[in-house]
């Protein structure tokens, strides 16, 4: 089983995309955390794909099929994946369909989780990560219980995408971009559009009812 899992920044879909995981055993292919850590480290690409993101820009399809036949290929020992906060156009969605044909598999299901815009730059905003660890802490719905710093004792900073400024840039991306997605998988027929401005245990629910369909279950 295949999954991917849509929405605007902030909306919650790494959570979703999470929990999914666990309870299917599905690999999570979260390609923004990869892009972060390789842009944080020593890899060949680290500059190039730092100044892209600090721009609030999206990486090329080249070096994205890098990074997800890479981490697809670590994941062999699970019953799938699902794909966090990608693809982001038509060109990611084919390069995704066409890694999976390439396996033996397909894409599954595309779940688009829906917040506005002004919920986005609202969550966004109030969000932390940790230096040392790079969990993510919101200072609004989960703030950390030692303040400016993470439970490991990292200290906590606000991403530069993470600045209202830049916040509306990639959602302008964002629409513009993968509305042209939403209408394909709706028309592929394997579109489920959730409500992401309810509590986390409702939104899960509302995609596992989706997803049993898949598995034939009522």
């Amino acid at each position: 089983m295949n999954i991917v899992i849509l929405g605007p920044q902030g909306s919650g879909k790494g959570t979703q995309t999470a929990l999914l995981a666990e309870k299917y055993n599905l690999a999570h292919i979260e390609t923004g955390k990869i892009l972060r850590e390789i842009a944080n480290s020593n890899h060949p690409r680290s500059e190039e794909i730092k100044n892209i993101m600090n721009n609030g820009l999206l990486v090329s399809d080249k070096i994205l099929e890098e990074v997800m036949v890479g981490a697809m290929d670590n994941q062999k020992d699970k019953a799938g994946f699902v794909f966090d906060g990608t693809p982001r156009n038509l060109e990611q969605y084919n390069l995704i369909k066409k890694i999976l044909e390439e396996r033996g598999e397909s894409l599954d299901k595309v779940i688009v989780v829906n917040i506005s815009e002004d919920e986005s730059i609202k969550r966004l905003s109030a969000r932390r990560s940790c230096s040392v660890c790079g969990k993510v802490y919101n200072i609004i719905t989960n703030p950390s219980p030692n303040g400016d710093f993470c439970e490991c004792g990292g200290r906590l900073f606000q991403r530069e995408d993470d600045r209202p400024q830049l916040i509306k840039k990639r959602l302008q991306t964002y629409h513009e971009q993968t509305s042209k997605v939403i209408e394909l998988a709706k028309n592929d027929g394997i579109l489920e559009e959730i409500n992401g401005e309810r509590p986390i245990e409702e939104i899960f629910n509302n995609i596992v009812k989706s997803i049993e369909i898949i598995n034939g279950k009522n």
